[in-house]
């Protein structure tokens, strides 16, 4: 069981992390100034009062004494000026020679030249007013600079390192709930139910709650469409049964001498079977489409249309509609379930040839594309929409009283806008300016 702490604590927890790192760079910028100075990589500033006694010491003498110092000095014959002995650098050689000819210090560029003398030589030390590397090659850094870099570095990379660790942190929280959020709906799901961030984990919490429960809303639909197709399917087979059996008996007049009245009572009889047949088969499409998985595949639309068309002429002979087609793409490949949408075409198709202008009946295929969007547009001469039709005429068994009432089963329209809404599409009803009736079926590209 680990530790759970809020946004604010966390915040909190990110601060001290860079103040201690801060306190610890410098701390260890410290510590190594120490250690070079320990063992004599770096020679601190000498205080002003700085002074070399020689006594009666001798050349030798003087060498002994002056290793344990970290300067750099040259030793002079006091009476004829020669160098005897020494730790230098040939650059400074100019300066050592100016303070033991004046027989004084000399200061040049923040470093004094200390000169101090016996009988017999005299001796000029070169220390820095600033810490500097004993090391020649090394001398040209600035110590402080250094330091100063040291510092600036270390604090800017620990406060790199805390963000990246806090941030870090944070994007695995988010991924959890962001790998949940975006498989909401399955009973399965692999993931870490357990964030140290209580917000984070609040969240996570909550979603897995909406996501149980979304869970149970979709197999409790799933269980409903279930039972609606198997009880449209019993249905569908106990009616068909006698139906099956009036249609062998109507057959079987057929084949007797009747008359003319009677004849015609059979032709209304077959008229009303047929009907009876389609708003079955119609049914099974729907509840078959509630429960089926989209058998979804990309085909061209000059060969989804081809067939479809071919359809829509054989429905427009039928019902003795003059039928205009106006297609403005054809170079595209879609991905579609092609049986769910070319019957869902259908369907509106035959609504419109039913409801089309007796006597003159005009029906319209329009297909184009709206930005993302491919539509299909069938339109007829007909009567326009109701305000009723247009908001509910999609929906499962919906009819009108009058002007609309006996010619269709509420089904079609139902079935071509869940197949819109299984291509993330739209089904639209509406009144075209010039009159008539129009349904447009939307789906996404």
């Amino acid at each position: 069981m680990f530790k759970r702490y809020s946004i604010r604590q966390r915040i909190w927890q990110f601060i001290v992390e860079i103040i201690t790192g801060s306190l610890l760079v410098i701390t260890l910028t410290m510590g190594m100034g120490v250690l070079l100075k320990q063992t004599g990589q770096l020679a601190l500033p000498s205080s002003s009062s700085f002074s070399v006694d020689l006594g009666d010491a001798s050349i030798s003498a003087i060498n002994q004494k002056m290793s344990h110092i970290p300067y750099d000095y040259v030793i002079f014959d006091k009476k004829s000026g020669n160098i005897l002995g020494g730790t230098y650098q040939k650059s400074d050689l100019l300066a050592y020679k100016l303070a033991n000819n004046n027989s004084g210090d000399v200061e040049k560029k923040g470093v004094t030249y200390t000169y101090a003398s016996n009988e017999a030589v005299s001796i000029v030390v070169r220390h820095s007013t600033l810490p500097e590397f004993t090391n020649a090659r090394l001398r040209h850094i600035s110590y402080n600079k250094f330091s100063y870099v040291t510092v600036i570095v270390g604090v800017f990379l620990t406060i790199v390192i805390s963000v990246y660790r806090l941030a870090r942190e944070y994007q695995a929280n988010f991924k959890e709930i962001q790998k949940l959020a975006l498989n909401m709906g399955k009973s399965t799901l692999d993931f870490n139910n357990h964030l140290k961030i209580l917000e984070f984990n609040n969240i996570l919490n909550n979603l897995t709650e909406k996501n149980n429960e979304l869970v149970y809303l979709i197999n409790k639909e799933r269980h409903e469409k279930e039972d609606l197709s198997f009880q449209v399917g019993a249905l569908s087979h106990d009616v068909r049964t006698p139906l099956t059996v009036l249609k062998g008996n109507i057959e079987l007049l057929e084949t007797t001498i009747i008359s003319k009245e009677q004849s015609e009572f059979l032709e209304a009889m077959k008229r009303s079977l047929l009907r009876f047949d389609n708003y079955f088969s119609q049914m099974m499409d729907y509840t078959k489409l509630l429960n089926e998985d989209d058998h979804k595949e990309y085909i061209s639309l000059e060969l989804f249309l081809s067939d479809t068309c071919l359809l829509l002429n054989e429905f427009a002979n039928t019902y003795g509609v003059s039928y205009h087609e106006d297609i403005q793409v054809y170079n595209l490949d879609i991905y579609i379930n092609s049986h769910a949408l070319s019957r869902a075409i259908t369907n509106i198709f035959v609504n419109a040839c039913q409801y089309a202008r007796k006597g003159s009946k005009q029906v319209y295929l329009n297909v184009y594309l709206k930005q993302d969007r491919l539509c299909f547009s069938i339109c007829n001469n007909g009567e326009p929409f109701s305000e009723s039709a247009k908001k509910n005429a999609s929906k499962l068994f919906y009819t009108e009283d009058s002007g609309r009432t006996g010619k269709h089963y509420g089904i079609g329209l139902a079935f071509a806008k869940e197949v819109a809404f299984r291509h993330d599409g739209i089904l639209e009803l509406r009144n075209p300016p010039g009159g008539g009736a129009e349904v447009i079926l939307q789906i996404k590209v």
